[in-house]
Parts: structure tokens; sequence; C-alpha cells
């Protein structure tokens, strides 16, 4: 790397919060599904028209939108990502902007939340400290919820073909569960939190939503035989010393094939950069590879293993069957 690549590349790290403030304002604030428009024709909700030009000219940056003779539109790769409803601006503004973003970055009275927590580890409250406020809880799961309808779709069609009934473990408001249940005909459960369950919209009659804790196996459906298992960004979740102890529970439960999908550090150039945002504010976090996952896995009798990416550069699912 010469002189130039090397500032460069410091550069684009240090400054890349600024084009993501941007995008993640945007999804906010539902521009694109404003646009086409001129910034004159948005000066009834952003009244400087130097400041809103500025503002896309950012977003242009990244080809997110493109100007034209004074009219700014969405781009044409962008539009379904960005445009309607259940789009991923929905999740970037929802659970980024709002609940990710300013819990990190900010911090009470604006701390480096990261500088704070690699001082005292026992600064962390996870999960259940966040989730203790029924709104905050709902606001999360609602994100959450739109931003996991695609990669729903792609863990349904990997996963083996069901033989029985499902166990979606920490799976929120059930996207994975509903993409499942809709593919493969068959009947999910869903395990979540208190609060969590409580908001959860319906989900048909396949798709069962019962409060517990994904690791407490006592507060799991007693009497009840899994085909499989999906662990969807639970191991990030919560403390990583809780990862062979549920492991373990699952195998002795008889589920057939268990699938981890998560942020995985050697699968995605963001993979590590995501693991990081739940090392801040989880207790006990512990990051892992696939290779860590399937080791585990293998040690509790699973075999053919496979991984497959999920979001690209960020996430991947490993799955295995006994």
């Amino acid at each position: 790397m010469t002189p130039v690549e090397a500032v460069r590349s410091v550069n684009s790290t240090a400054y890349g919060y600024i084009p993501a403030w941007a995008l993640l304002t945007a999804c906010g604030e539902r521009l694109f599904d404003r646009l086409p428009a001129t910034v004159d024709e948005l000066c009834d909700t952003y009244p400087d028209t130097d400041l809103t030009e500025t503002w896309l000219r950012v977003l242009e940056r990244d080809q997110l939108v493109a100007e034209m003779d004074g009219r700014w539109s969405t781009t044409d790769a962008m539009t379904p990502l960005l445009v309607g409803d259940d789009s991923y601006a929905d999740y970037l503004g929802g659970q980024v902007l709002d609940g990710l973003a300013p819990r990190l970055m900010g911090g009470p009275g604006g701390a480096n939340v990261l500088a704070d927590v690699l001082h005292d580890p026992g600064r962390r409250t996870g999960y259940d400290g966040w989730f203790a406020d029924a709104e905050e809880a709902r606001a999360y799961q609602e994100s959450q919820f739109a931003g996991s309808l695609g990669p729903a779709r792609a863990i349904s069609k990997l996963v083996p073909e069901p033989q029985g009934r499902i166990l979606d473990l920490g799976g929120g408001w059930g996207a994975i569960a509903r993409a499942l249940a809709d593919r493969h005909a068959v009947d999910v459960d869903v395990v979540d939190l208190a609060p969590v369950v409580a908001a959860a919209p319906p989900a048909g009659d396949r798709v069962t939503f019962l409060e517990g804790s994904a690791l407490d196996p006592e507060t799991w459906p007693a009497e009840v035989e899994y085909d499989g298992v999906v662990l969807s960004y639970l191991l990030s979740s919560v403390p990583g010393a809780t990862h062979e102890p549920l492991l373990a529970a699952l195998a002795d439960r008889g589920v057939r094939w268990i699938a981890i999908h998560d942020f995985m550090t050697d699968r995605g150039e963001l993979a590590a950069a995501w693991s990081l945002q739940h090392a801040v504010f989880v207790p006990g976090h512990r990051s892992f590879t696939s290779e860590q996952v399937a080791d585990h896995l293998t040690s509790y009798g699973f075999a053919s293993l496979a991984v497959n990416p999920i979001v690209d550069q960020m996430t991947a699912m490993v799955t295995a069957v006994r």
C-alpha cells in the first residue's frame, strides 16, 4: 500500500459515518418515497434548498440517487431496496438510525460507548435491559421484522426439508417462522421474551408465539417433538458462555437439524463490524467464525454441515443434520 493509498484508506474509514448518516436519515425521513423531485418541490419539508441539495449529493456518491436537469430520482438499482412499504428503508431508518446508532455512538451525555465498555465491560445491559421497556421492544421488533423478510425467504429455501414441527428460538415477530410455514406448510413455534411476543402481529394458523427464554429449556414447549430449530441472530445477542449449553440442550431435545444464522467473522467484510456492535452492549459477548459453530455442532453429533451466505458480506448460516 502506497502512502497515498494509506491516507485514502484511513479517511474512507474515519469519515464513513457521514454518508451512513446521510443514508440513515434519508431512510428515517422516507425521502426515497418522495422522489423523483427537485429540491424546490421538497421545500415544504426541507426549506433550505442548499442543505437539501448537499444531502442529496452525498447520497449520489454511492449511486443511491441520481440528478438530471435539477430533478432527483432514486436509482433503478436502489428502488427495489429503498422505496415502498416493507422496504429496507424501514429497517435502516428504524432499527439502525433510531435504535442501534444512538446507543452505540451517542450514549449518556454523548459518551463513546465503545470506549466505555472496553474499559468497563460490566456496563453492558444486553437485550433484556433494552426490551424492559415495552415500547422500545416494539419499535426494535418492528424494524427488525421489516429488515428480516428478505433473509427469511432465503433461509426458508436452505433449511433441510422439514419432516415435522420447527422451533424458532428468539424469533421476534416471526419473519423466518412465517417464511418457513409458507414455503413448507409446516407448523413453527416462536419462543421469545414477553414484551416481544405481546406485540407480535398475527402470523396465521401455522405460527405460534410463546413467551419464554431462548436460553432456558424449561420455558420451551414441553412434550413437543421438534424436527429442527432455527437460531437467527441469537448467538450474537446472548453471552458467549451460554452458546454451548444451549446447543447441548437442543441436542438433548432430539432435533434432527439445526440452522444457525448470524454474524460470523470469517464470512463477509461487514460481519466483524456487526459483531462489534453486539459486543458493545451484550454482556459476555463472544464473536465466532462459521468454523467454530460447525465444530460445536459436530461435537454434539451433527454432521452434513453446510455454510451459506445470507445477507451479502454480513451474515451466513451454518446448517447441520444428524
